[in-house]
């Protein structure tokens, strides 16, 4: 049966090799410098071990950092949005002072506008009050000139002078 199918017979004949192989530099090890087949997969696989610890260590300071980083993120954080609050709570503060300066500029200036308004008010009222003597004195001068003119009785006299009297208190 081996002999009648070739690919199971070199098949056979390679693992025969392999087994040879591996027995021999089981039982001797100076070949591999003194050292086994066992016993050098095993320092392989101890080695390995020992990268894969490595980098689990490495991993755990790595997310170790980044939760740190994380951490001072967040105070960061914190800390921008108490700041963002105090200069929002400043900004209020400065609105508020300068809309009562406004305010106090406005009373000021309406307080200013109305003095102005009672001062020209007053000016008027005097201006009035002199046209108002000047033309008192204008009719009292035009009754005079018409008692001269006319040369008039002192009753007469008397009567336009009363008359003119009570014209001028009429025009107060």
């Amino acid at each position: 049966m081996l002999a009648d199918n070739v690919f199971l017979w070199w098949a056979a004949q390679v693992v025969a090799i392999a087994i040879l192989v591996i027995l021999f530099l089981r039982w001797r090890p100076k070949f591999t410098g003194r050292r086994t087949i066992g016993e050098m997969v095993g320092s392989i696989l101890d080695a390995r071990a020992e990268q894969i610890r490595q980098q689990m260590a490495a991993a755990d300071r790595a997310r170790e950092e980044a939760q740190h980083l994380h951490e001072e993120a967040q105070q960061d954080i914190r800390q921008a949005r108490g700041e963002a609050e105090q200069i929002v709570a400043r900004g209020a503060r400065t609105a508020e002072l300068i809309r009562e300066e406004m305010d106090r500029h406005a009373r000021e200036e309406y307080d200013r506008i109305v003095a102005q308004a009672r001062v020209e008010i007053d000016l008027e009222r005097e201006r009035a009050e002199s046209a108002l003597r000047r033309r008192a004195a204008d009719i009292v001068i035009d009754a005079a000139a018409h008692v001269v003119q006319n040369d008039l009785t002192p009753q007469a006299d008397a009567g336009l002078i009363n008359q003119s009297l009570d014209s001028v208190g009429e025009l107060r």
